[in-house]
């Protein structure tokens, strides 16, 4: 029986699918609820071309993260110079497929045991504690930017092992400045190492990024010791045949995760603290919790186990702003999903953003309910904000400490609120965060909670009514 043909729009004359992939990296939320609502769970960018499919349904993204010898993970957006730096700090863990991938995870493991995450617990709270002192009540701050400073600070020290205020300042700009290359239509587009284009500077940055983590290396390997942080464990690591990660290795992982890490927290806390601020009732709830349990302290790892309700606001933050908003697998032979036979080659994406907003999964799915979590159990591939299978995010243990802690102190400390009229706009690429950032108004914590109606693309994220 022949397979039948893959359905989705019409490919444009001259240009076939790669005409549709711009339009899909300018607005991706919009194109994939557009796509899923009119062709179903598995489409084509581009009807009958396999070259992009898209699978929307919990067990098409089981297929496709747990077969890891069909389906390949791919990173780079643009060409990658044998030999360079920009192949070696972009090598890392995620970029990694098979036998190596299994390897280098295997190694890195020990780094992210529990109790190791837990021993970081100090680290987070005191850099919290000590980035929210410079609030003062009346002002308004970028919660964006004080998100990325906070995180950057933490994955300086308990990733580096690095002192935050006199190693940070330069780590921020210059990973703020990759991100932005990284994803750049232009680089795409012109990937010419020629002056003034955003490739050239790509490849410039990753050279710094490889210069400044073999001296940290060097610096570590001369000490000898275990210093408490991710890297120093690493250097450490061993497998049972005696291998061990080596200096291009380490670049990669570092680098890996420390971009990841950084700026996926950053973004999961600042959409965790907007949808506070737009539930007054939520947030009075957690408060009340919080106070009964912590009396204005920081939490321990064993008191955690004791606030459902912050699990549940972080959890369901996770749920509608999940920080990676879709992902991608290559097929490295032909393969049938669902009726359809996809190629060698064939792109297949997969996005949190729809599979979260599945009403067969979640009721109301465009609900903030943080309640629902006290009764729901989803399968690993219906929730998917670390991905799932064998690649599943190796730090998501760590950024769930970092965000149930950082959320904790903040709400007792202060009160956040959107100045009056604000326009939030939901944008990407790939990573999820409002655009031109999210200014909000400082207040000490005196409960007087109110909700201020928002403009924007952030409400077809969520229901704000």
């Amino acid at each position: 029986m022949t397979a039948p043909p893959l359905p989705g729009p019409a490919a444009l004359p001259l240009l076939g699918v790669y005409g549709k992939i711009i339009p899909f990296m300018r607005d991706p939320v919009g194109q994939m609820r557009h796509l899923q609502r009119t062709y179903g769970d598995i489409t084509a960018l581009a009807r009958g071309r396999p070259r992009v499919v898209f699978v929307f349904a919990p067990e098409q993204i089981r297929q496709v993260l747990t077969d890891v010898e069909t389906f390949y993970t791919i990173t780079a957006p643009a060409p990658v110079p044998k030999n360079s730096a920009f192949a070696r700090v972009t090598s890392g863990l995620l970029a990694m497929n098979g036998a190596q991938h299994a390897q280098q995870r295997r190694l890195m493991m020990p780094a992210f045991h529990k109790k190791r995450v837990d021993a970081y617990r100090d680290a987070m709270v005191t850099l919290t504690e000590q980035q929210i002192a410079g609030w003062h009540p009346g002002e308004t701050r970028d919660l964006l930017a004080e998100m990325k400073q906070l995180t950057i600070a933490i994955a300086v020290q308990t990733l580096l092992g690095l002192d935050p205020q006199r190693d940070g300042r330069d780590l921020d700009h210059d990973l703020a400045e990759w991100l932005r290359l990284f994803f750049a239509p232009l680089t795409m587009a012109v990937p010419l190492q020629l002056p003034g284009l955003p490739y050239r500077r790509l490849l410039t940055l990753a050279e710094k990024f490889e210069r400044q983590v073999l001296a940290m290396i060097q610096r570590k390997r001369a000490g000898g010791q275990d210093a408490g942080d991710v890297l120093s464990l690493l250097i450490q690591a061993h497998d049972a045949d005696g291998s061990r990660l080596t200096d291009a290795d380490l670049v990669a992982q570092t680098t890996t995760l420390f971009v990841a890490g950084h700026i996926t927290t950053a973004s999961a806390l600042t959409w965790t603290l907007f949808l506070l601020a737009q539930h007054p009732p939520v947030l009075a709830a957690l408060l009340d919790e919080l106070d009964s349990t912590l009396q204005g302290a920081a939490p321990t790892v064993e008191q955690l186990s004791q606030l459902p309700l912050l699990d549940g606001v972080v959890h369901e933050s996770l749920r509608l702003f999940p920080p990676l908003m879709w992902s991608l697998r290559e097929a490295r032979r032909p393969v049938t999903v669902g009726r359809y036979a996809l190629p060698k080659g064939s792109w297949v994406v997969f996005s949190a953003v729809t599979t979260h907003r599945r009403p067969d999964l979640y009721p109301q799915p465009y609900k903030f309910w943080p309640e629902r979590w006290q009764t729901i159990d989803p399968a690993p591939y219906e929730y998917l904000p670390f991905a799932g299978g064998p690649r599943r995010c190796i730090g998501a243990s760590f950024a769930l400490l970092e965000l149930r802690l950082v959320v904790a102190l903040i709400v007792q400390r202060y009160r956040l609120a959107l100045p009056a009229g604000a326009r939030v706009d939901h944008v990407g690429p790939v990573f999820s965060f409002p655009k031109g950032g999210l200014p909000m108004i400082v207040q000490a914590q005196d409960r007087q909670f109110s909700k201020v109606r928002v403009r924007g693309t952030v409400r077809r994220m969520v229901d704000l009514r």
